[in-house]
């Protein structure tokens, strides 16, 4: 018993070494998918939601990738870990093993296989994947907040607020061009020059604000049984969107609306009864 320990122990130091120079204390949360590659369905063999178990077990804050998520991960969900399972099973033993990467999908912690000499697929899974944790559990998981990760989140933001002061500084320029812009023509000419001036600088005002409110706007998917629901960063739930059988084309929940994918950008197409309006969502997924 106590060589396995010795073993473990050695072996966590190394996957420390040669993976990140952030540890898993680092990060504050762990996202478990709702279903892991080598499975047919969502939480086959209830896999996934016995993950989740034993990371809250041995100390962590794990969510579902379908949950709602808190305020700090939505605004930077580099502070989560994403939790995997590889199997790697041969044809009288079942063997799995656990990763965790992070936002830059770099390999933060592997574990050491778990394994299992049962038949029935179920008790096999489930009991290779408790063997893994094993090693989860050496870690003694405690939350220690890194500077670099937290700086993410403060980066993101004031990157966002930068585009945005310089939007509204060519929406000032705009105007003030706008205003000090004479033209010397007759009486009609220059009321109908000044009024195209007027309409043209109106529609580029339109179209900078409109820019400067769709990046200030991000709306964050949360994965539903229909469909998923966008939130803001409150977080409030501002739409619900229902499954077609085109995944770049889904139902607005209670509106004569669709959002649809176009050329890599997503847009929310609404019919008012005369017309349909077009605007451009900022959607993570």
């Amino acid at each position: 018993m106590f060589n396995k320990f010795l073993i473990i122990t050695i072996l966590l130091v190394s996957s420390f070494t040669m993976f990140s120079q952030n540890s898993v204390n680092n990060y504050k949360y762990v996202i478990v998918p709702d279903k892991y590659d080598f499975l047919d369905e969502e939480d086959q063999f209830r896999l996934n939601s016995l993950s989740q178990f034993l990371f809250n077990k041995h100390g962590f804050n794990a969510f579902m990738e379908d949950e709602t998520f808190p305020e700090d991960l939505l605004y930077n969900p580099c502070l989560a870990l994403k939790a995997d399972v590889i199997d790697d099973s041969g044809s009288f033993k079942t063997k799995l093993k656990i990763e965790l990467k992070n936002c830059k999908d770099e390999l933060v912690f592997v574990s050491e296989m778990g394994e299992s000499f049962e038949k029935i697929y179920e008790v096999a899974y489930n009991k290779a994947l408790r063997d893994a944790f094993t090693y989860v559990a050496a870690i003694k998981y405690q939350y220690e907040p890194s500077e670099e990760i937290l700086a993410e989140s403060r980066d993101t933001r004031d990157e966002a607020n930068q585009e945005i002061e310089q939007l509204k500084e060519e929406i000032a320029a705009l105007k003030q061009e706008k205003e000090t812009t004479k033209v010397v023509e007759t009486p009609v000419a220059e009321t109908t020059i000044a009024a195209t001036i007027e309409s043209v600088a109106t529609k580029i005002d339109n179209e900078l604000i409109e820019s400067i409110e769709n990046e200030e706007t991000v709306l964050y998917a949360q994965k539903t049984d229909n469909g998923y629901q966008l939130v803001d960063s409150s977080p409030k739930v501002v739409m619900v969107l229902l499954k077609t059988k085109n995944p770049e084309v889904y139902m607005v929940q209670g509106k004569n609306a669709m959002v649809i994918k176009e050329d890599g950008f997503w847009y929310l197409s609404e019919n008012d009864g005369s017309q349909v309006i077009d605007t451009r969502l900022n959607i993570k997924f």
